[in-house]
């Protein structure tokens, strides 16, 4: 920066994002359907599986690979020890479906992999945890919204692509307005050496 200052932008909130192309899992998640009646947590009209603590053989590299990517966030902002995946879901939202807004307590990093995203199926939207930035800075004052100047943050729900992010920062998925379901993998985190 010029005339001998700094500008120092505080508090960031890391979230990785990789495209992470594997086979395809729809037909294994809608062979689910049939057999686990699954959980209600956060989504609306949709079906969540029931959780696996393990790896499947279907999705076995599958869970090495976002466990590898989980700590290649964490030493990334310079934080120390080795992160475990320790459960994963299957969401299937249907025309209509959605996930309410929710974060994931008793986790360190929580994230989420597309397996099948047809057009207008709905992006998934993290509301900035400064609730006060639309009063101090509001929309008719911004000359754009970049995403230290934003209310909510919106990333594509795209095939093959892997989001981590810290569980504490909330999220929602819009609703899936396409024909087709829309298919993906959640999934939660522990510090090895640190349990909630």
């Amino acid at each position: 920066m010029s005339d001998g200052y700094e500008r120092l932008d505080l508090f960031a909130y890391p979230l990785l994002k990789k495209r992470v192309p594997y086979h395809d899992l729809t037909n294994y998640v809608m062979s689910m359907l049939s057999k686990d009646t699954g959980e209600h947590r956060s989504n609306r009209g949709g079906w969540q599986s029931t959780h696996f603590y393990s790896p499947e053989p279907e999705f076995q590299e599958l869970w090495e690979l976002v466990e590898k990517e989980i700590n290649v966030l964490h030493h990334s902002i310079r934080l120390k020890g080795r992160i475990k995946l320790v459960e994963l879901w299957f969401n299937v939202n249907w025309k209509g479906g959605s996930n309410r807004l929710h974060n994931h307590p008793q986790s360190m990093y929580s994230g989420v992999y597309y397996i099948k995203t047809p057009p207008d199926c709905g992006n998934i939207n993290f509301p900035n945890p400064n609730e006060m930035i639309d009063f101090f800075w509001p929309h008719k004052m911004r000359e754009e919204s970049t995403r230290m100047v934003t209310s909510c943050a919106t990333l594509g729900s795209t095939k093959n692509m892997l989001y981590i992010f810290p569980s504490w920062l909330s999220h929602f998925v819009d609703t899936n307005m396409s024909d087709e379901p829309r298919i993906s993998l959640s999934f939660n985190s522990h510090h090895v050496e640190y349990k909630y």
